[in-house]
């Protein structure tokens, strides 16, 4: 049976591993800029939405099978069913939707609706889900780090690497066809790593997806195509809007704030698995610790990015080229997105943890309108900066939400330690104003040294912060002994 202390002991290794695979996350937005550099703003930005479509296609053919296995695994011990059931059920089921929708996207071709290039990218769908599903399945079995280094560094990197590859070597389709070799990579890396944790784990079940499990899924699945949708659709309104240069540099905007999205997107495979082991007793008395701690350290490690986002955005931009320096203070409005979230955007992982799926759906429905009528009034008006406020706009909405709801059960997963966080959230967001507004002007090195001082200041801050949680803890396993 899963304790305080077990939990902590996961989350401590974990977040190593997040931390790790953090670092080894910036090759893939790298290459990246280089890729854009390449094949130019205009084609660049044909390649983000065409991949952005897709993605929302593949979370779509799981039919949330790939997430509902972040609950369900930690459950087969409890409830006495074999420890890899649910796997090879949801993978199967997943890939006979994904070569479906390629079949009707590659007969869609031949219509004026869908463009040549895309069958292209199709091509990746199967081994899209089957990454999803395997990656997800490794884990709600406790092993992160198998997405970590797969999912989140060979694959993103590998693609790119081709495309340029490809692109100089004058193959036609070089976009599509290096996002074909990275996907298929971690396709085959995911399935060994996933073998070698369920050797006795059969390759063709002789039984489908059982209820409990497709209950679970099927309003994540539902609720993936709304969120894939919301979350890209500032993206595809800034190109219907303003062209595909516009979006071909929000698209590179976009990819540099992500250093800060995936950090808590990383912590959702961490926390899901650890809220579903826990009865209600439980979840009254250990959530908190749990649950603050990971925000400490979501927040904590983007305050790390964020300062160095905010000190050197030209460096960063420039990598792409001069086409993709539109509108910079757009930048900064998406890092106050991603900052917002990582503080109270986790509360959603609770609920997914605590089995509320169709909450989640219904929720998600409701922010999508928010997106499209906010993106719709914003983006004529402000441009790049008005899609950068569509998303804090339906993030508000959201986090506002998912904490009343957790108020309403009696729960409060809050620490007040949590309060420091909040000050420097609000002196990166002030300091970023105060470089854009020339309050100040620094030189290059002047930034160096700046940088060094905050990373300094932070490091010092987040030791005395993390023992004083970690002593919250132990006061809490220790009134739960007596």
């Amino acid at each position: 049976m899963e304790n305080l202390e077990t939990d902590s002991k996961f989350l401590k290794k974990a977040m190593i591993v997040n931390i790790v695979g953090t670092i080894l996350k910036v090759c893939g937005p790298l290459l990246t800029f280089v890729m854009a550099r390449v094949f130019g703003a205009a084609e660049f930005g044909i390649f983000v939405s065409a991949q952005t479509l897709l993605l929302t296609i593949a979370h779509s053919a799981t039919l949330g099978l790939d997430k509902g296995l972040y609950w369900y695994l930690p459950k087969n011990k409890l409830d006495g069913r074999a420890h890899y059931d649910g796997i090879m059920e949801s993978f199967w089921v997943s890939a006979a939707i994904a070569l479906f929708c390629t079949a009707v996207i590659f007969v869609g071709s031949f219509t004026p609706y869908i463009s040549k290039e895309f069958p292209w990218y199709a091509l990746s769908l199967l081994f899209y889900v089957g990454s999803y599903v395997f990656s997800t399945a490794s884990e709600g079995n406790r092993r992160p780090q198998n997405a970590v280094f797969v999912n989140s560094f060979l694959t993103v990197t590998l693609a790119p690497a081709t495309s340029i590859a490809l692109h100089f070597l004058k193959v036609p389709h070089a976009l599509p066809l290096g996002l074909l070799v990275g996907q298929m990579a971690g396709f085959v890396v995911n399935f060994v790593l996933l073998r070698r944790q369920f050797p006795d784990m059969p390759l063709r079940p002789h039984k489908s997806v059982s209820w409990m499990l497709l209950r679970y899924s099927l309003p994540l699945g539902m609720d993936e195509f709304v969120s894939s949708f919301m979350i890209r659709s500032s993206l595809w309104l800034v190109m219907l809007f303003l062209g595909p240069e516009k979006a071909g540099a929000y698209g590179i905007m976009v990819t540099i704030s992500n250093a800060l999205q995936t950090i808590r997107v990383g912590f959702t495979p961490i926390l899901t698995p650890v809220v579903a082991g826990m009865n209600k007793e439980r979840l009254k008395t250990d959530l908190k610790p749990v649950y603050s701690y990971c925000v400490f350290m979501v927040t904590f490690i983007q305050l790390l990015i964020g300062f160095f986002i905010v000190l050197f955005p030209d460096l960063i931009l420039g990598i792409a080229g001069k086409d993709f320096v539109v509108q910079p203070e757009t930048l900064g409005v998406l890092l106050l997105v991603h900052l917002v979230a990582g503080f109270g955007g986790m509360s959603l992982v609770v609920l997914n943890g605590m089995g509320k799926s169709l909450y989640t759906l219904i929720l998600d429905i409701v922010l999508l309108g928010v997106a499209l009528a906010s993106g719709y009034v914003l983006i004529p008006a402000f441009g790049l900066v008005g899609a950068a406020l569509s998303m804090l706009c339906y993030n508000i909405v959201a986090i506002i939400s998912n904490n009343v709801y957790l108020l309403k059960m009696g729960l409060q997963p809050y620490s007040l330690r949590l309060l420091s966080q909040v000050g420097w959230i609000i002196a990166l967001i002030a300091f970023y104003i105060a470089l854009n507004m020339q309050v100040f002007t620094l030189t290059l090195v002047e930034k160096a040294v700046v940088y060094v001082a905050i990373v300094a200041a932070l490091l010092a801050y987040g030791l005395v912060v993390k023992k004083k949680m970690e002593k919250d803890r132990n006061a809490v396993s220790a009134g739960k002994s007596k």
